[in-house]
């Protein structure tokens, strides 16, 4: 696919007014200069909907049932082969420039969906007492790989929400009820920068249970959105569960999410069950309510900058004007560039040569 002079100079300058680093300028522009000579990435078709963390993809399904073209990555639909990366680790360079990739192709004229189904594994009270996590402190403890790998992925699922962001798209973050993702420093930062565009009314937070969608267990959670319509995700209060779980017993189909215990101690303890990791499968039911409430969705947003009345910058004056202040060390995007820098399909218009950075 190819990407427009115009769609570039309106996508650097968007990033650039929404107060995103350079590195990821940088980066996207690397990755609009690459050839990507895959017959699935010369499709000119624009998505509609993008799932990350997608898992079985239920969401992804049920709008391509609905006929709108929708894109879905997740760490297990791949493996890396010897010597190369996973192009669908999103933890790998060549996963986030996949990542990358997939949201510059969504429908940025008629808008679009961009959900984001977070790995929660070192975010929830679950793993507290290993990543030390809390509403004070929910960068955790760096001596832990987990850790860092969960900062990892953070950071880099926000720089993606940026550049939908600027691309018309309506995002969706969920994560469980109890998740301390949302007091992430590079989190609070990225709804400011939404709110200095959108108002103070830009961003929106709801609560619901996947109970009501068919889950198996009530599984609360919360999700984060730039469009008010997120709200009609919460379908009430949970009524009837002990009545429900009992019947989801007698079937053999009730699932729960935590074991509790005493220890050798006399301390009461509790720990995640094997079903924790299924529950992070969404149910039909789920991804016919986002295709219902779609249009609602992607019509009524905010948070993207709006151009200016005065002639826009191109893509070259826009990248110029910025400093490498802040490279998102967390998130490694130096890297990111470095394996874009590399690649043998890179096609550097020349006059970017001069203005590129010789070492970073």
């Amino acid at each position: 696919m190819a990407w427009s002079a115009q769609f570039t100079d309106q996508l650097c300058w968007r990033l650039k007014a929404l107060g995103a680093p350079k590195v990821l300028l940088f980066a996207v522009l690397l990755t609009t200069w690459t050839v990507f000579d895959s017959k699935s990435w010369q499709d000119e078709t624009r998505f509609r909907f993008v799932e990350m963390f997608a898992g079985q993809a239920e969401v992804t399904r049920m709008f391509r049932y609905a006929s709108m073209p929708a894109a879905r990555l997740d760490l297990n639909y791949m493996e890396a082969q010897p010597d190369r990366m996973n192009p669908m680790d999103l933890l790998s360079d060549a996963g986030m420039v996949t990542a990358l990739a997939v949201m510059l192709r969504g429908d940025s004229l008629e808008g679009w969906l961009a959900h984001f189904g977070l790995k929660c594994s070192t975010w929830t009270p679950v793993n507290s007492g290993t990543s030390c996590r809390s509403p004070c402190s929910s960068v955790g403890n760096l001596d832990h790989t987990s850790v860092n790998e969960g900062n990892c992925l953070g950071s880099r699922m926000i720089l993606l929400m940026m550049v939908a962001v600027c691309l018309n798209a309506t995002i969706l973050l969920e994560q469980p009820a109890q998740s301390f993702f949302e007091y992430y420093p590079r989190w609070r930062d990225f709804l400011r920068m939404l709110s200095n565009h959108g108002g103070p009314h830009c961003v929106h937070k709801t609560t619901w249970y996947m109970l009501h969608y068919g889950g198996a267990s009530p599984k609360p959670l919360f999700g984060f959105s730039n469009s008010k319509h997120v709200g009609k995700l919460n379908q009430g209060r949970l009524q009837g569960w002990a009545t429900k779980k009992k019947s989801l017993k007698e079937k053999g189909t009730h699932k729960d999410l935590v074991i509790k215990y005493v220890d050798s101690n006399g301390r009461k303890r509790w720990k995640g069950s094997p079903d924790l990791r299924s529950s992070e499968s969404y149910p039909p039911k789920f991804g016919l309510k986002l295709v219902e409430l779609f249009h609602d969705l992607i019509n009524d947003k905010s948070g993207m900058p709006e151009l200016p009345s005065s002639p826009l910058p191109s893509s070259e004056e826009t990248f110029r004007s910025m400093d490498f202040d802040d490279v998102w060390t967390e998130a490694s995007m130096v890297s990111v560039c470095h394996y874009l820098r590399a690649g043998c399909h890179l096609r550097i218009p020349e006059k970017f040569r001069d203005l590129l950075p010789k070492k970073l």
